[in-house]
């Protein structure tokens, strides 16, 4: 088992100031839930959340510089060098009408209280420099042991914040633990809870689990019948949660912002790129990730050969960020790490040698067509792409006097095709 009791945490200087201020002024204060949880497992925490037995009005008067964040329930944001740190009153939640936030809270003296709201034993932590480590539902054995399980009665907190459903989901994937069978049991009886959760709230922790180290735990959501939350067209949801796309994800790597929309089509690789579409704009996504996840999606079969024309003119119509990661995508998806290394390094080559495959790398534009006296209009549009093939199939054809004289031929060919 883990020991925790000689362990030391090191809380950033902003932190301790503000533990210690509180400490200095007669209040408890502790950082508490998953910077914990994280130090003990030797990971960088990425939020540092603070909880503290003074009252709200009392944090205000012992900081410069405050905001009321969530003042109604305790919470006042310290702010420290520009960053804000949000200082949460120990409270009590009262009854939960909605299914995702209490009535009503009661602002209490103890820790303990505190931390019985809390969703799973692994969030429960405390910790401030003198006092060490506070555990007082053995999160450390669920450590130990890889495990999620709620904090008190699964079925209470499940019917207290539905969310918490999905969050257990997620810290699996994450974290790569199990899901306790008590814990899962209440899972599955309280997963119709999740109609009073936004969709805002789903997607978020739907992206937390298709992003972490093991994706396939999406699949999760349609074991405990709750794909309907995420995908409500029937269609659709049939052909997504598969199985068979778990080792698409896992060859799929990188920084988040480009993880995403790959593992995204991943996930939609079996529908067209409109039904994609769609159900990410259900999903609450916003138009960039929509755009590159259908863009994927609709160019997932294009055969993309070693060929620098071939190559150009799929740079041009997808662009270079779309092409590069339907690279990695088909990679993916046929199980095939590096096959299209080839095309990779001729796509570099490319882009190093700066060779025209797009209208704005051209040396000419609309504007120098008019002023040779071509007529406005769609010609002109007509006449850069008859151009631009030019152009990508000769490099050296692009200079403007070269392509205002093809410009002209055409023109005087009277052609709308391509030329020879």
């Amino acid at each position: 088992m883990l020991d925790i009791y000689d362990l030391k945490i090191t809380v950033p200087e902003d932190v301790r100031e503000i533990l210690r201020v509180l400490r200095d002024n007669g209040f408890e204060a502790y950082i508490v839930g998953g910077c914990v949880r994280d130090a003990i497992l030797g990971k960088e925490p990425k939020d540092w959340d603070i909880t503290t037995s003074a009252l709200p009005e009392q944090v205000k008067s012992l900081f410069s510089n405050t905001v009321d964040t969530g003042i109604q329930h305790g919470t006042v944001m310290v702010i420290r060098h520009g960053i804000g740190y949000e200082v949460p009153t120990y409270r009590i939640d009262g009854e939960y009408k909605d299914g995702r936030h209490p009535e009503s809270v009661t602002f209490t003296r103890s820790l303990a209280e505190d931390l019985k709201r809390r969703d799973f034993t692994i969030n429960a932590f405390a910790y401030n420099p003198e006092t060490g480590i506070v555990d007082l539902f053995d999160g450390i054995s669920d450590l130990s042991d890889q495990l999620i399980r709620a904090v008190g009665d699964p079925n209470a907190r499940f019917d207290e914040d539905a969310l918490r459903i999905m969050r257990a989901i997620r810290f699996s994937a994450q974290l790569s633990f199990k899901i306790e069978t008590v814990t899962w049991a209440a899972i599955a009886r309280h997963s119709e809870n999740l109609a009073q959760v936004s969709m805002e709230r789903i997607r978020v922790e739907f992206e937390k689990t298709l992003l972490s180290p093991n994706p396939e735990k999406v699949n999760l959501f349609r074991e405990l019948v709750m794909d309907r939350f995420l995908i409500p067209d029937p269609e659709i949801r049939k052909k997504c949660f598969d199985p068979a796309a778990n080792e698409s994800y896992r060859l799929l790597s990188g920084e988040e912002e480009r993880l995403r929309p790959l593992r995204l089509a991943a996930f939609f690789q079996n529908v067209s790129s409109e039904q994609a579409r769609s159900a990410l704009k259900t999903l609450k996504y916003d138009n960039k990730t929509i755009s590159s996840v259908s863009s994927i999606i609709r160019n997932k079969d294009r055969v993309l050969n070693n060929d620098k024309v071939e190559i150009k003119t799929a740079l041009c119509e997808m662009g270079e960020e779309i092409f590069s990661m339907l690279l990695d995508f088909q990679e993916a998806v046929a199980g095939r790490k590096g096959f299209l290394d080839p095309v990779r390094e001729t796509k570099d080559n490319i882009l190093k040698e700066n060779e025209p495959y797009c209208l704005s790398k051209m040396e000419i534009n609309g504007s120098d067509l008019i002023n040779a006296g071509f007529p406005k209009g769609e010609r002109i549009g007509e006449l850069l792409n008859i151009l631009l093939k030019a152009v990508i199939e000769d490099p050296a054809m692009n200079r403007k006097e070269e392509l205002l004289k093809l410009a002209g031929e055409t023109q005087q060919g009277g052609t709308n095709g391509g030329v020879s």
